[in-house]
């Protein structure tokens, strides 16, 4: 059997052995002989993306694409081509570390779900689906290959052998085959679902709890936009241009009221299309209807005539302000540190949004976990801005010690690493420093 193996991702891949045993025992499971060539494409989140709605019409990313070549040419002592198999590293990562095995177990079980549709399997009903799926679960079983690989790889689920090796006793056997079984079932189901398909277990909180909670699904729902909609990060920025602006021109409240209105309109109706075409592709399940796609031009409509309002208010408030802009600036915005420390607080807030919509890696919420840690970068902020502004050492070391206070809080409770917090410190400090360097 001929393997042929291309990386287009910037990570390092050696799994050539597992991809060969593989694909070996489904060709074997099926009674065929070895005499085949197969690719094996590993590709990131973008390209998968582009290949799923070239080939699919579904504009979204997946683990695993198959291509069968349906060769049924015969030549002698050449291998029959039977296909090639895309398979995602960044998604197949995600889904081994929700799934809580190996991306090596991972990897061989993509690898062994996209051979069996080069064979012809499919999923599209129910009764194809659970002929697969039976044939998946036969051949991950011979392989032996399960969540722990340290652990459980050695461990035969009908022979004695093992048994002796491993001191276990007749009811740790029994227990051990009962959870593996249980855990293929369901690594089965769940690692070919899409993110539309995969069931999101409610959570049963109290009236409190659920206040609290609503926050944390608030701030999800936001770096879910952030991370799927390039769109959501050009508007952050545009957020991030109107603050720093308003620093160098003599705004009135008036006029900065128009601007945040304006802003917030616009993300807030990105976020409405961002849920509404979510919305139409489980409705529409994967089909291109045209009322599918009038719903999603209707909703991208009302996004860019919220866009184009923004635009107009900017023209109306900045006009006037470039024409005057020597008299607006410096003079006028030394006067104000209120506005500066406003200013640079919200600049760290949508920053550290930003930040964690960008480089979300499927951890963390509005206040655990992340790329920055928020607390940090909000404390150290106003911890620099205090010092900024006192002139007794004492209170500077007490705001000082407070901002340590928080990151290390942060550490203790294992909310945020190390790195996470010193970057919040950094972000914090060097906002403040810069605003009130320049501006005060």
């Amino acid at each position: 059997m001929d393997l042929l193996i291309e990386n287009q991702t910037s990570e390092k891949i050696n799994v050539r052995e597992e991809l060969t045993k593989t694909i070996k025992e489904v060709l074997q499971t099926e009674g065929l002989d070895l005499n085949y060539e197969i690719s094996v494409t590993f590709v990131d989140k973008d390209k998968i993306r582009s290949l799923n709605r070239e080939y699919r019409n579904v504009d979204r990313q997946t683990d695993v694409l198959s291509f069968p070549m349906n060769d049924d040419s015969d030549i002698e002592g050449m291998p029959k081509m039977l296909g090639d198999i895309v398979i995602c590293m960044d998604v197949a990562k995600e889904q081994a570390e929700n799934l809580g095995h190996t991306l090596k177990r991972e990897l061989m079980y993509l690898t062994a779900h996209s051979t069996l549709h080069l064979l012809g399997y499919d999923h599209l009903n129910d009764e194809d689906k659970k002929v697969m799926r039976t044939r998946e679960k036969e051949v991950m079983r011979n392989l032996k290959v399960f969540r722990d690989d340290e652990s459980l790889e050695d461990i035969d689920l009908t022979g004695e052998k093992n048994k002796k090796k491993t001191n276990l006793t007749d009811e740790d056997i029994k227990y051990l085959k009962d959870e593996i079984k249980k855990e293929l079932r369901e690594e089965i189901r769940n690692s070919q679902l899409d993110d539309k398909e995969k069931i999101y277990n409610k959570e049963n909180l109290s009236h409190g709890q659920k206040f609290l909670k609503g926050f944390d699904y608030a701030y999800d729902g936001l770096v879910y936009a952030i991370n799927h909609e390039k769109n959501m990060k050009f508007h952050l920025l545009a957020c991030i241009i109107v603050l720093i602006a308003s620093l160098f021109f003599n705004l009135s409240r008036l006029e900065m009221m128009f601007l945040i209105i304006a802003i917030s309109s616009v993300i807030t109706l990105e976020l409405i299309n961002t849920a509404l075409e979510n919305a139409v592709d489980i409705a529409a399940d994967g089909r291109w209807l045209i009322l599918a796609k009038a719903a999603k031009d209707i909703s991208a409509a009302a996004t860019f005539v919220s866009a184009l309002n923004a635009m107009f208010i900017a023209y109306l408030v900045f006009f006037d302000k470039f024409l005057n802009f020597y008299d607006s600036v410096i003079l006028r915005i030394a006067k104000r540190p209120s506005h500066l420390a406003l200013i640079s607080v919200s600049l760290v807030i949508i920053v550290t949004i930003f930040l964690k919509g960008v480089f979300y890696e499927g951890k963390g919420t509005a206040f655990k976990g992340g790329f920055v840690s928020g607390h940090t970068s909000v404390s150290f902020c106003l911890a620099t801005i205090g010092i900024l502004l006192i002139d007794n050492p004492l209170a500077r070391l007490i705001l000082f010690g407070l901002a340590l206070i928080v990151a290390e809080s942060r550490y203790e409770a294992n909310i945020h690493s190390t790195k996470e917090i010193i970057r919040g410190a950094l972000l914090g400090i060097s906002v403040a420093s810069l605003i009130f360097g320049v501006f005060s």
